[in-house]
């Protein structure tokens, strides 16, 4: 694998050095493995027990996981104390244990005691971070669209780097340093998600990863709960360009006027993506192929390739247009740009399109939030023909006070798409079902039911009844706790 350059010259290899011997000059086999001494280091912690001069495996906050000799960090939550799974760690054969309060119990590996586990955590992942001199670090945030970027990238970086990138949702304040901690000096490429809900916490991983590639893919209104008004959203998302050393490069979506602005506010490098005149990575000559997915030019400044993507819907041109401007920045050539995207298929959980029983399906259970939801309504529509569509979606949550309102247009754009049916459950549907019909749906098209149990079992009396079937699509939507890959399940186990 190539390895990237790295403009950090004052980053030194004392990561890697420190990972040959432990305290006492002994052979450290285990490249994810710590000693004591860069524990201590990393944390700022206390050694309150044990044998010192030891080394521990790779670091685990999950008991029921846990590798001997590994590192047992416990994380306390809202209804738990996280040192009160210190004695099943060490049961398992844990060779040492980080805790934010001291232990009961005396144990006889070592104990390290810190002020905030969860803090003490990402002060692991950084320390491991800043001791990769050669590493270079991609970080993506966004209100949607993250993952899809993320891999993305990785099918298109994969082709020259040996990559690290956040698996599945792993990307919080707790899961983006796990997915950090992994890294050895064999990879070129850490492919870090960053998600938010409030105020701080891009900034804190931001320091956490020091990114050498930044992408905010979009700025739009999610979160409002925590964040107030989609202006709280932008500052939010604006912490990771903030948090970006000076010669980190930004990778700026042009078509959206508060990445824009953001962006405005920066002297790093920048790399605009989007349909925008002015954007040195974008897109012309767009076509929608429905099933077949999307069509499109591809240009990096003034070189140009025609690229056939097979995802659904014209949402995806833009996630397209972020990672080509990741990979660009990256080294990559145009060729490869498109050779990784061409190769790359849809993510769990968004806007999958499978047959089940001969419906067709579009599993994009994972989140939502209003543009989303609109993203995937206009995909739907691109794909419609002489079929019916049919709309099966839960709440969006965390909307704060524009829950109800966003949740009455909601049904106001499954109307005004041409939707032939919605089913729809959750705390607002009755609202979503009320928008329906005032943007025109009749009274039998709206289907308002208490739980998933009652969409499946309506489906079903639907299809005995001849009002959907074989050929129709069926939109699946809702926030990730409305838990929407059930219904999806659900419909695998009747209909295979």
């Amino acid at each position: 694998m190539k390895t990237l350059s790295c403009r950090d010259h004052n980053r030194t290899d004392s990561y890697s050095q420190a990972r040959m011997v432990n305290d006492k000059g002994d052979i450290v086999n285990d490249s994810t493995g710590w000693t004591l001494t860069d524990v201590l280091l990393a944390t700022g912690g206390k050694f309150v027990a044990g044998e010192p001069g030891v080394c521990f495996g790779a670091v685990s906050t999950d008991t029921r996981s846990i590798k001997k000799g590994a590192l047992f960090l416990a994380l306390s939550g809202t209804n738990f104390n996280g040192a009160e799974f210190a004695h099943e760690a060490y049961a398992k054969g844990a060779g040492g244990i980080i805790v934010d309060t001291p232990l009961e119990e005396k144990l006889d590996i070592p104990v390290i005691l810190v002020d905030n586990a969860q803090e003490a955590l990402g002060d692991l992942a950084a320390y491991r971070r800043n001791g990769m001199a050669d590493l270079k670090v991609v970080a993506i945030t966004g209100s949607s669209g993250k993952t899809t970027v993320k891999e993305m990238c990785g099918a298109i970086l994969t082709q020259e780097y040996n990559i690290l990138k956040t698996e599945g949702n792993f990307n919080n304040l707790i899961g983006m340093p796990l997915s950090l901690l992994p890294v050895t000096n064999e990879h070129d490429v850490a492919i870090l998600e960053m998600g938010m809900n409030r105020k701080g916490e891009i900034a804190r991983m931001t320091e956490i990863a020091d990114p050498d590639i930044a992408c905010i893919v979009n700025v739009q209104a999610a979160h409002l709960a925590g964040l107030g008004s989609i202006e709280g959203v932008a500052r939010a998302k604006a912490e990771l360009f903030k948090g970006c050393k000076a010669w980190s490069v930004l990778c700026v979506n042009y078509d959206d006027k508060l990445v824009r602005a953001i962006a405005r506010e920066t002297h790093q490098d920048i790399v605009p993506f989007g349909r925008h005149r002015d954007a040195y990575v974008r897109a012309t000559h767009v076509k929608n192929n429905g099933e077949k997915g999307l069509t499109f030019t591809l240009h990096v400044g003034i070189e140009r390739l025609r690229l056939n993507l097979r995802v659904l819907g014209e949402h995806n041109v833009a996630n397209s247009l972020a990672a080509a401007a990741i990979s660009h920045a990256a080294g990559l050539s145009i060729e490869q740009i498109v050779k990784g995207l061409e190769g790359f298929a849809p993510c769990d959980k968004r806007m999958q399109l499978v047959n089940i029983g001969g419906l067709k399906i579009i599993n994009d259970c994972y989140n939502a939030n209003p543009a989303s939801m609109l993203a995937a309504f206009d995909a739907v529509q691109g794909m419609k023909g002489t079929h019916k569509t049919i709309a099966i979606l839960g709440d969006m949550l965390e909307l704060g006070v524009a829950s109800e309102k966003a949740h009455r247009r909601l049904g106001e754009m499954v109307a005004c798409k041409g939707f032939d049916h919605l089913l729809v459950f959750g705390e607002y549907s009755k609202v979503v079902a009320q928008g329906a019909m005032d943007g025109s749906m009749a009274l039998r098209q709206v289907h308002r039911l208490e739980n998933k149990e009652m969409i499946l079992q309506t489906i079903f009396e639907c299809m005995e009844e001849k009002s959907f079937g074989r050929g129709d699509y069926f939109l699946i939507k809702g926030s990730r706790g409305m838990c929407m890959e059930k219904i999806v399940d659900g419909l695998r186990k009747e209909l295979g």
